[in-house]
């Protein structure tokens, strides 16, 4: 295998993918595993288990993009994966946290929504990390798209 003929930017966008993948991975399966252990077996807070699943499907396609199964589909899945991880994230926030955003109870946070919102950006260093690893992810993989269309 020659070294010189790997893509940066993809080699970039599967590292990102790595990365997402494993701060979702490993998010859903410690809060899980909370609930499991109390004899739970699906949590009221359902983004556990999403997390699980979403990041095993990150997993899978990236198996299949280096299998050499065609990159669109893949691509086109990313992206949509990573708007759903960010949208989703200020979705729950702006709903009050409620765990299936308009159904069970929700805190109630004082001021300005998007202050607040903006605030979540830098509100931790994993929040941080995960927002902008899967924002860029998903920049490049539309620049991936664009580029093999």
């Amino acid at each position: 295998m020659n070294l010189r003929s790997f893509d940066p930017v993809h080699v970039v966008a599967a590292h990102l993918a790595v990365l997402v993948a494993v701060i979702h991975l490993a998010l859903g399966v410690s809060n899980w595993l909370t609930y499991l252990s109390a004899g739970i077996l699906l949590p009221p807070d359902l983004r556990w288990p999403l997390f699980v699943v979403s990041g095993l499907a990150i997993v899978v396609g990236l198996v299949a993009a280096i299998a050499g199964a065609d990159r669109r589909p893949l691509y086109l899945g990313g992206i949509t994966l990573m708007v759903v991880y960010v949208v989703g994230y200020f979705a729950w926030h702006a709903s009050g946290h409620r765990p299936l955003f308009v159904v069970g109870a929700g805190t109630h946070h004082h001021g300005s929504t998007l202050a607040y919102l903006g605030a979540h950006v830098v509100a931790g260093p994993a929040e941080t990390l995960s927002l902008v690893s899967e924002t860029a992810l998903a920049a490049l993989l539309g620049y991936l798209l664009y580029r093999e269309a």
